[in-house]
């Protein structure tokens, strides 16, 4: 007897879900894209837990019957798709026939839909893919679906669920996803009663893309218009002086659905190439629209991965389009040196708290980066081709000591050791110092403010509200005194004096984003979730105000450092981010490599 079976319906319906249905976001995403299917208006979704205990879709699309409501549970039943060549020309968001089917095998869904005219809406519940009979219900034209419990009756599924506010942010990504396209649509979201967007119908793109990043950068973006023959590029780009830590603000829009493209990702690369530093990203909102049978949508269940025909003429447009209206921008006042600096600090890691609060690496690193525009060269620099170099016309004076350590490319300190050397990278050791610092600091009285002659008040993304909603009192606790501000807004009061030079919503933003990054990563065990919170802030706010790469150093500024490393003791071999600090050569490597062994 043959050891091959075939699966219960059941159990490949647990199986199929887990290529489409990953979290709660996946769950919005499906039923959002069938509301804009439906043609709705308005869409509303109420969550619970950040969706793992509820999600409800409510929209007042085109309603189903009761022989469509018996229908749509079934695998591949779709209104979207009649022969396969339909598959080359695809106009819908879904067209597989999978979402609902993957939903109902791993939760308890109830389903109500009303088409208009009609004289009774039709219910329907399916709990862990066993479908109840339709029956008559009264409810407005329109649909709304149920999604409670999510991976009840798959355990190991559900376990792999991160927190509530975790899949929250996760949500309101996904919402940005479908909504920024669509703007014609009004959308709500609220989360355990609490309302975090309320995006009514927008008269321009630019507008809906301020419902969800706020007014200031909205207002800053610069308007891309091109493209090539049947491909139109359109959207908004944020200059250089807005750019983000990561690429969670890039949205790249196809025939309006949210898509990922590596080619499309390198012409954003090539595009700002020579204008941002390293680490910082482009917020932009780009919309492509072209033939639907010039792409392929149907790579992958999630319909987020694509594939053009001519990938090479979309890459060539888009960067093209990018290039010009970087170019036709006026970018020079991100680029002319601010009028006045701050004295460059004697030290760059002393050892009182107020030195350190005063050597902000910051200033410093601006005030070299102004300082390389000259208005004449500098009399000391020569034509080395033409002149030849004459020394100095000093008396003899007995050499100095022999320096034990020196930086190399502005990055590095090469120090000698007893039996070899080490070469420490400056910036993980001086993130690690401050970290140590804020850390004793928070724990203690708090780390001393800078108070604002004015609040700077903050507009905030849906996904940054939430994440800001819990962080109020460990950035208090690190010096940053924030207050809610109305919805989706901070009032910033104070901040910590060791970044105080700092543009303060560029660092409001840039915290809350390493916050979301760091929240992917595994929880620290035994803190709790202030004490997370207040670590991870640390964190980053170190990691803003280290010395950076290229930053040069005096001696003494090298002595300091050093000195620190040598108090905080084995915690300094790394950063806070699990880096190495330092790297040890011997004598013994050395001979190795030059073969004198």
């Amino acid at each position: 007897m043959g050891i091959i079976r075939e699966l219960p319906e059941l159990v490949a319906n647990k199986i199929a879900a887990g290529e489409v249905i990953e979290r709660p976001a996946s769950v919005v995403k499906e039923l959002v894209e069938n509301s804009i299917d439906a043609g709705a208006s308005r869409i509303e979704l109420q969550l619970e837990e950040g969706g793992r205990k509820l999600i409800r879709v409510t929209d007042d699309g085109s309603g189903m019957d009761a022989a469509d409501v018996a229908m749509c549970f079934r695998r591949h039943a779709t209104s979207k798709l009649r022969t396969s060549r339909d598959l080359f020309f695809i106009t819908t968001l879904g067209f597989r026939g999978e979402a609902l089917p993957s939903i109902g095998a791993v939760a308890q869904v109830r389903l109500v839909s009303r088409q208009r005219g009609a004289d009774s809406a039709t219910e329907i519940q399916v709990v862990g893919g066993k479908m109840g009979e339709p029956r008559a219900a009264g409810a407005p034209h329109g649909t709304t679906v149920e999604v409670r419990n999510l991976f009840y009756n798959t355990p190991a599924r559900q376990k792999f669920l991160r927190s509530p506010k975790t899949e929250l942010g996760h949500v309101l990504d996904m919402i940005a996803r479908v909504a920024l396209p669509h703007e014609q649509i009004h959308f709500v979201v609220s989360n355990d009663g609490r309302t975090l967007l309320n995006a009514p119908p927008a008269s321009s793109r630019r507008e809906r893309v301020a419902a969800f990043v706020g007014a200031d950068l909205a207002g800053a973006l610069l308007p891309v218009a091109g493209g090539e023959g049947p491909l139109s590029v359109e959207g908004l780009i944020a200059p250089p002086a807005h750019s983000r830590t990561s690429t969670a603000m890039q949205f790249i829009f196809l025939n309006r659905r949210y898509v990922r493209d590596r080619a499309l990702g390198s012409a954003i690369r090539q595009a700002y190439e020579g204008l941002l530093p390293r680490g910082r990203y482009p917020a932009l909102f780009l919309f492509l629209q072209m033939d639907p049978r010039e792409v392929d949508f149907n790579v992958h269940p999630t319909k987020i991965e694509v594939r053009f025909r001519q990938g090479r003429r979309v890459f060539a447009a888009v960067l093209d389009a990018l290039r010009s209206a970087l170019a036709a921008a006026d970018l020079a006042p991100a680029l002319r040196p601010s009028p006045g600096h701050a004295p460059r600090p004697a030290e760059l890691v002393p050892a009182s708290w107020d030195d350190v609060r005063a050597s902000s690496a910051v200033t410093r690193h601006a005030t070299r980066i102004t300082s390389l525009t000259f208005t004449e060269p500098p009399e000391h620099l020569e034509d080395a081709r033409t002149q030849p170099r004459a020394l100095p016309a000093e008396p003899f004076a007995a050499p100095a000591a022999r320096p034990t350590f020196f930086q190399v490319h502005d990055t590095y300190i090469v120090e000698e050791t007893p039996d070899g050397f080490r070469v420490t990278d400056q910036h993980a050791l001086h993130e690690r110092v401050l970290y140590e610092e804020l850390l004793a600091r928070s724990a203690g009285a708090g780390v001393e403010a800078q108070r604002l002659l004015m609040p700077e008040v903050v507009p905030l993304s849906p996904a940054e509200a939430a994440v800001a909603a819990e962080l109020l009192e460990p950035l208090r606790s690190l010096g940053i005194e924030a207050a809610e501000f109305g919805t989706g807004t901070l009032a910033i009061h104070a901040v910590p004096r060791l970044v105080s030079d700092l543009d303060v919503a560029q660092l409001v933003h840039d915290l809350l984003a390493s916050l979301g990054e760091e929240e992917q990563a595994a929880g620290e065990p035994g803190c709790s979730a202030v004490e997370r919170h207040r670590r991870r802030l640390a964190r980053a706010l170190a990691c803003k105000a280290a010395v950076k790469a290229g930053d040069r150093l005096r001696e003494s500024e090298i002595q300091a450092l050093l000195a620190r490393r040598a108090a905080l003791g084995p915690r300094a071999e790394t950063c806070p981010h699990g880096r190495p600090t330092a790297l040890l050569f011997t004598l013994g490597d050395l001979e190795r490599q030059f073969h004198r062994k």
